[in-house]
């Protein structure tokens, strides 16, 4: 071997041929994806007789939750459930009415009478503080004369409870079907769909001084997060696979062998490349199977909306990739060239991982002030 490419070809065969490179690159993306299924299979079977959630008839459900209020308004603008004008059966949910839900079923199921078992009014704070003392209730709320102008609501609860922590939104629910009450169910069911989720906030910046620039808070911290954490976790596991070659091949006194016939830059040079295309496909695999198995779920992405990635930054991010990771990893085979077996190049490994870990533990400060100056102090030392 006189030329880097033979090192790089004969690293790319060895690895290939390590089981445990194998595993982690094919066979944990291929089991990630048959344990996706496989349970994505179970949840079809074992619902096909459920019916599926719906957030608007979360209020005709039954709760294990049960909550008192006082109305202390002047205009008394919330009755007891029972005094609404209603009947048992307007409140049950089936499946029709779910499969159909007009602006009258909507209505209808959501009204503040459908909630009369969880829901109980008290004519005094006294009277509902002994009932919470009694353990009648998880939670009292009061609802104070100047509600209209300041909308606060007080709480009250034996203590800190999972059950008394979620009672909030039963309340919420309670108050919003009260004020809606003598609304059209047409105008009901736009203002009450709006109001449970009352605003979408999307964040504008300015962008010189003839427009505003529309950025998702989410999306980008998603990106640059994701970003960071897959830049480090590929360099690192390329850098390893340096050290650790070049540890084995120390060990098995290879390394004069080679250096016989191949020059040490030449070595040092074939390694590192094909090291980081080794670490880059494993990350490519991981990431897809990962973005795979999301896009299936929904869940994540749709919380996220529609991320677009610029062609920029797919170039920016591969020229960190090749600058972070010749660097990296000349580093750590230089940790393998000074060790003497693998687990005494592990006590030196720390000393270089750790400062390439640090950005994540101030994240949150990069985030608030990215020009600040612990942001642009740690930007000058490239490691």
């Amino acid at each position: 071997m006189t030329h880097w490419t033979n090192v790089f070809l004969f690293e790319l065969r060895q690895k290939f041929r390590s089981k445990s490179y194998l595993f982690v690159t094919f066979g944990l993306p291929i089991l990630a994806i048959v344990l996706f299924f496989a349970y994505q299979a179970y949840q079809d079977f074992s619902s096909e007789e459920e019916d599926t959630a719906n957030p608007i008839t979360e209020t005709a459900d039954s709760s294990d939750n049960v909550i008192g209020y006082v109305d202390q308004t002047p205009q008394a603008l919330f009755p007891a459930p029972e005094s609404y004008d209603a009947a048992p059966e307007d409140c049950q949910v089936t499946a029709a009415s779910v499969g159909d839900l007009t602006p009258d079923v909507i209505k209808r199921i959501t009204a503040p009478y459908c909630m009369r078992g969880i829901v109980r009014a008290y004519d005094s704070r006294e009277a509902g503080e002994q009932a919470l003392r009694d353990g009648d209730l998880d939670a009292l709320y009061v609802i104070g004369p100047d509600y209209l102008e300041t909308g606060e609501v007080a709480a009250y609860s034996e203590g800190f409870s999972l059950e008394s922590a979620s009672t909030e939104t039963l309340m919420n629910d309670y108050l919003l079907a009260s004020l809606l009450s003598n609304v059209e169910p047409e105008a009901y069911e736009r203002l009450y769909l709006r109001l449970r989720d009352p605003a979408v906030i999307v964040e504008n910046k300015l962008a010189g001084s003839n427009g505003a620039e529309t950025a998702n808070e989410d999306q980008g911290f998603a990106l640059v997060y994701g970003f960071g954490l897959l830049l480090m976790m590929t360099v690192l596991w390329g850098g390893g696979y340096v050290m650790q070659s070049v540890v084995q091949e120390k060990e098995s006194r290879a390394i004069e062998i080679l250096l016989s016939s191949v020059r040490p830059n030449a070595l040092l040079t074939g390694k590192v490349l094909a090291m980081g295309l080794l670490a880059l496909v494993q990350m490519g695999m991981l990431l897809g199977t990962f973005v795979f198995l999301g896009s299936r779920a929904g869940s994540i992405f749709e919380s996220l909306g529609d991320i677009e990635v610029e062609t920029g930054t797919l170039i920016l991010f591969g020229v960190y990739f090749v600058l972070d990771f010749l660097m990296i990893g000349s580093l750590l085979a230089g940790v393998g060239a000074v060790s003497t077996s693998v687990r005494d190049g592990q006590n030196f490994v720390s000393v270089i991982t750790l400062p390439t870990v640090v950005p994540f533990f101030f994240l949150t400060m990069f985030v608030e002030e990215p020009n600040g100056t612990l942001a642009r102090v740690l930007s000058l030392f490239p490691i």
